[in-house]
């Protein structure tokens, strides 16, 4: 095996470029190719009704007031006194696709005529909109002491779509998944360019609010029931002081050290640094007064560690290690033939966070092998999961939890996990119809990511899912299931990635490589060398070190390296395929 590089080099300033700052354009509107067009987005502060203006200028003026949320009062001013005092633009925020030509004069108001792009919750959730979804309001003005007042409070604030990243910054809470063994975050967007003090305040208070609705009961929170913030939290020389009341002093140590882990976590954002205490003392009282970031890495939901970042494959049906990626060695597969795994020609395989075991699906889909890659054990045997159906390529969290899902092509796909204990436990789901094609589950082991088939169209699209429980119960449930939504066509996989999700899918021309935030939002092209190759699906996890690795049409695997340029593998000879797979 050799590697050669696919395309002519960048230059160093544009791939210092590209580092640092993504693909020209946040995509959120039009048809979302590679650059977004260039609206001239700038800052709008929020100013107050000028006298003797028309309508038109009344309403876009109310608009470009509420774009901004820390001067609603100043909003206020362009509608009537009842309209103003009826009016709740915290309920929500509608993203819109803003274009010259979306207000019109329509009888006695204004109607804003444009798609919606996605709605803000209250907590910060982006919901992506349905494709043909509407953000359409029809404004309704009076005269007020002879001013032209908008007297029909619209169903919460709207927004733009050039305001958004002026106006919003997308962070991350950050809580426990059930075994309190890795953080989890839950993305939120939140004011963008508040003071530091007000910020990390409006993280915090977010933070003890829970998770957000997308998470639920899948992740655990630390702060008791009426845990809070006394008054603000305070910045200071880079230092956030996180004044708790009473309430956290109930904890035990090790629940007031992954409560810190939470607080360190989500001020981390900021580059801020943390000292937090409860009813006055320190939450830690044997830990240094400003808590270091390093002390609570063992809780990164990105999952250091080499064997994270070693890349495996299928090759000929049997399962091998990809080597030499990191220059080190020539790159050359080898067979892990010392293993019980090495028995069975297989169609897809899985290897466990930790790299020490895997499992496959018979290439007759028949049964699923787990067992341990390479075992110090001669008489090791793997163990073997009777399956039905249409089998996808299982997945591994950082428990040692394996998932796996059958009779994935049937009215009635089966989701189910082997426990680190050897125990199968069934996840009830409902797919509405749909048909899932690909499934990865995060290392968390609560957020799943799947390519789905929309029935009816047989079109692919993208959704994530987080692996709740029933009230009362110990039954595991696949739920809110979330559609991201993408302007993509023949999507054909999909990877979590230390920066999000990682995409293949066609926009106006032929199939690329996406990222896109885990809610949705921002989708862009990968950065990077453009690839000569078609893709078709991608190995990638969320260590930070793992390199995207892509399959192309022909069966051939490139990756990207850390100078964002496209490096390929070429096979002994033109018959060899190789399905790339990373531990997850």
């Amino acid at each position: 095996m050799k590697r050669k590089l696919l395309v002519a080099l960048l230059s160093v300033a544009m791939l210092a470029g590209c580092a640092a700052v993504p693909t020209k354009g946040t995509i959120r509107y039009g048809d979302r190719q590679g650059s977004a067009p260039d609206l001239g987005g700038v800052g709008v502060e929020a100013k107050p009704p000028r006298p003797n203006v028309d309508e038109m200028a009344i309403v876009s003026g109310f608009l470009e007031a509420m774009s901004d949320s820390q001067a609603y009062d100043v909003a206020r001013q362009y509608m009537t006194p009842e309209a103003a005092g009826n009016w709740k633009p915290e309920s929500q925020t509608v993203v819109y696709d803003q274009r010259p030509e979306s207000l019109t004069r329509k009888g006695d108001g204004i109607q804003l005529s444009a798609r919606k792009i996605a709605t803000i919750g209250e907590r910060g959730e982006w919901i992506p909109a349905p494709e043909k979804a509407r953000a359409d309001f029809f404004f309704k003005l009076r005269k007020v002491d002879n001013q032209w007042r908008v007297d029909s409070p619209p169903p919460g604030a709207y927004l733009g779509s050039n305001q958004v990243d002026l106006k919003l910054a997308p962070r991350d809470l950050y809580f426990f998944n059930q075994s309190r063994e890795l953080l989890v975050p839950d993305p939120v967007y939140l004011p963008q360019n508040l003071p530091s003090g007000q910020a990390a305040t409006q993280l915090i208070q977010e933070l003890l609010k829970g998770p957000t609705s997308r998470l639920g009961n899948g992740v655990v929170t630390i702060a008791p029931p009426g845990t809070e913030v006394q008054v603000s939290v305070p910045v200071d020389l880079g230092v956030a002081t996180v004044a708790l009341n009473d309430t956290a002093g109930s904890l035990r140590d090790q629940d007031r050290r992954l409560l810190a882990a939470q607080i360190v976590w989500t001020l981390n954002q900021l580059n801020l640094r943390a000292k937090i205490t409860v009813g006055g003392a320190p939450l830690l009282p044997d830990e240094p007064d400003v808590l270091p970031f390093a002390n609570f890495s063992q809780y990164d939901p990105q999952v250091p560690g080499g064997s994270v970042t070693r890349l495996y494959g299928l090759l000929r049906d049997r399962p091998h290690r990809i080597v030499g990626l990191d220059g080190s060695s020539d790159i050359a597969p080898q067979l892990l033939n010392a293993g019980p795994l090495a028995e069975y020609k297989a169609q897809s395989f899985a290897v466990n966070l930790t790299g020490d075991t895997g499992a496959i699906v018979t290439l007759d889909g028949d049964k699923l092998y787990y067992g341990p890659l390479e075992p110090t054990d001669k008489d090791a045997k793997a163990t073997p999961i009777e399956l039905d159906g249409e089998t996808l390529p299982p997945s591994f969290d950082r428990q040692d939890n394996l998932w796996f899902l059958d009779q994935a092509e049937s009215d009635k796909p089966r989701l189910r996990l082997r426990d680190h204990e050897g125990k199968l436990r069934p996840v009830q789901v409902d797919f509405n119809g749909d048909t899932p094609v690909a499934l990865r589950m995060a290392p968390d082991g609560v957020r799943a990511l799947l390519v789905m088939r929309q029935k009816g169209t047989n079109l692919n699209y993208v959704q994530t899912a987080t692996v709740q429980t029933e009230t009362g119960t110990k039954q595991l449930m696949l739920r809110q299931l979330r559609p991201l939504q993408l302007a993509l066509s023949n999507i054909t996989d999909a990877a979590w990635n230390k920066q999000g999700i990682i995409v293949i899918g066609a926009g106006t021309s032929g199939p690329q490589v996406w990222l896109v935030n885990t809610d949705g939002s921002s989708l862009q092209l990968l950065p990077g060398s453009t690839p000569d190759f078609t893709p078709d699906r991608v190995a990638s996890n969320p260590n930070k070190d793992t390199l995207p690795v892509i399959q192309d049409d022909a069966g051939h695997i490139h990756w990207l390296s850390k100078d964002l340029l496209w490096v390929s593998m070429d096979a002994d000879d033109n018959k060899s395929v190789i399905i790339p797979t990373y531990p997850g």
